[in-house]
């Protein structure tokens, strides 16, 4: 029972976030100069994957891959809302709990990028499960390397810079006594981070040479979005490296368009092209009814305005006619919108739909049999797609 409500709960949690984050960006926006002073990573992140994730868990709760979708749309905003409070408690004069909205933000995209979720989000992809036991190191290499940076970001005791145009808070739980030695480790173990999640997209890249040409073709995409992300972060991290200084917005750039609108994107894509999981239904069902009621919602608005502030009717009778109106117009307006996004959104169900129509108007003029069984092959053939179609007719 908890498969069928958790994902909504957790989408419901992710969306909360991102409408956090927008009220502090409106609130705040007189004091916030830079694309990384609004914290866009978050939100982007959070509202793509979340969404996403919960159209694979509907369709597939067995499969991981959806639930570390909606786990990646849960956690990555926590940066975002955490780093946003922190600004607003140094424009308010040190509101109550910035340092520790701080230290969250320090630590919430650990378990994320890049040996959290993401990597296992490109590892799993698209069954849910490792693609064979020899992959099975590299997913205790990545758990393990994971579990490292976040002690090492807790014990860290560099200052915590949150944003470009707001000072350095110093880390509530960092360990001064450590000092340049950890800071020589974090940064020799973020690259090889990256590097392990560059070899999983290599991988990818191998398993899909093994499958369909569609298919093929829609890990080509995935791998491709991904490595553009990764390849401006690894820049954005040798430059660091190097010594070079390299600000939070070089950072939130290549995230966001990346890993928040390329990334998932391109499983979207993958998903709804190549028919993976199915999900071509449920969005077909959810754009239909969504488009519905918004339409039905603004004849109501609408009739009920006409009826009570242009014609002479009072509210009640205006109220009931608009309702009666909606009423009959649910029917035909619900087939009508099913059509239009069937068509673009599920094309196998659409064209069955039509093959079976045209076989229905043909065989009305149809009068020889060997015609009727040609035609009903033919419709069983398009609709069905099957992989050879007889028909066998008993004989008195």
């Amino acid at each position: 029972m908890a498969r069928k409500w958790l994902p909504w709960v957790l989408c419901g949690v992710a969306l909360a976030e991102v409408v956090v984050c927008a009220v502090f960006d409106i609130v705040d926006r007189a004091h916030l100069h830079s694309f990384d002073d609004f914290q866009p990573t978050g939100p982007v992140i959070g509202l793509s994957f979340s969404l996403l994730g919960t159209l694979v868990v509907l369709r597939r709760p067995g499969n991981r891959i959806g639930w570390i979708y909606l786990l990646i749309g849960v956690v990555q905003p926590v940066e975002s809302v955490a780093a946003l409070y922190y600004e607003h408690s140094v424009i308010a004069g040190g509101a109550a709990g910035g340092r520790w909205a701080a230290w969250v933000e320090h630590l919430a995209s650990v378990p994320v990028f890049p040996t959290g979720l993401a990597l296992f989000a490109f590892l799993l992809f698209p069954s849910g499960r490792l693609p064979s036991r020899r992959w099975r190191p590299v997913a205790a290499a990545a758990i393990t390397l994971c579990v490292v940076q976040l002690v090492l970001t807790l014990l860290d005791p560099a200052p915590i810079e949150v944003a470009t145009s707001f000072p350095e808070v110093a880390n509530v739980t960092g360990v001064a006594a450590l000092g340049t030695r950890l800071n020589w480790s974090y940064g020799f173990l973020y690259p090889v981070g990256i590097g392990l999640i560059a070899s999983v997209i290599g991988g990818l890249v191998v398993r899909g040479r093994r499958a369909g040409a569609q298919e093929r073709q829609q890990v080509k995409l995935i791998a491709y979005a991904a490595a553009l992300a990764i390849g401006a972060v690894s820049v954005a991290a040798g430059l660091g490296l190097a010594g070079v200084a390299v600000g939070n917005t070089a950072w939130a750039i290549p995230i966001v368009f990346g890993f928040g609108i390329a990334v998932p994107a391109a499983f979207g894509l993958a998903i709804l092209k190549h028919g993976l999981y199915e999900i071509d239904r449920v969005i077909s069902r959810t754009l239909s009814y969504a488009l519905l009621t918004g339409l039905l919602v603004g004849v109501f608005v609408g009739l009920v305005l006409l009826t009570t502030r242009v014609l002479p009717f009072s509210s009640p009778v205006g109220v009931a006619a608009s309702t009666l109106a909606a009423a009959g117009l649910f029917s035909p307006l619900r087939s009508r919108l099913q059509r239009l996004v069937d068509r673009r959104f599920n094309r196998a169900h659409y064209d069955a739909e039509a093959t079976v129509a045209a076989f229905g108007s043909r065989l009305r003029d149809a009068v020889d049999p060997e015609t009727v069984l040609s035609e009903l092959a033919a419709a069983a053939g398009g609709s069905l797609q099957p992989a050879h179609v007889s028909v066998w007719v008993k004989t008195a």
